[in-house]
């Protein structure tokens, strides 16, 4: 009786290390992505690119400017859907943000200036949606910042 005793207490202290060993490692991952997800919403309020105005005027080297920060924007969506876990509920807000960038890339290869500025806005506005959807996801502990807002 003294064996079984010994085994059953041995066996429920292994369950109890090892499930508070796997609770660790998910509060980490969540905490790890909470602060890829509140860097990248910190770094996409903090660029200009997504300040739009009513009345500007782009020269061909601002134009270029937005661009590469377009894509430098998306680079850090990547980065940050990278960090998420698996399964998370911000991988398809990610999804979404890299497709509006793709989209303002694509047409800024192909459309004046003029034009480009509209798809900025409704680049801006998407992101911001996306944003706001992210927030609403853990209001607690994600930041709610949009694009641009943070800029000057």
């Amino acid at each position: 009786m003294e064996f079984f005793t010994i085994a059953f207490s041995t066996f429920l202290g292994a369950a109890v290390a090892l499930a508070a060993q796997r609770l660790a490692a998910a509060q980490d991952a969540s905490r790890r992505e909470e602060a890829a997800l509140n860097n990248l919403i910190l770094d996409l309020a903090a660029k200009r690119a997504f300040l739009v105005a009513d009345d500007w005027h782009w020269t061909q080297d601002e134009v270029d400017r937005v661009v590469g920060s377009v894509k430098h924007a998306r680079d850090l969506i990547r980065e940050a859907r990278l960090a998420s876990r698996p399964r998370s509920a911000a991988l398809p807000h990610l999804q979404q943000m890299t497709r509006s960038c793709n989209m303002f890339l694509e047409l800024s290869e192909r459309v004046d200036r003029e034009r480009l500025k509209g798809a900025l806005r409704q680049l801006a506005a998407e992101l911001s949606r996306e944003v706001d959807g992210l927030h609403r996801g853990d209001p607690r502990y994600i930041l709610s910042d949009a694009p641009g807002s943070l800029a000057l």
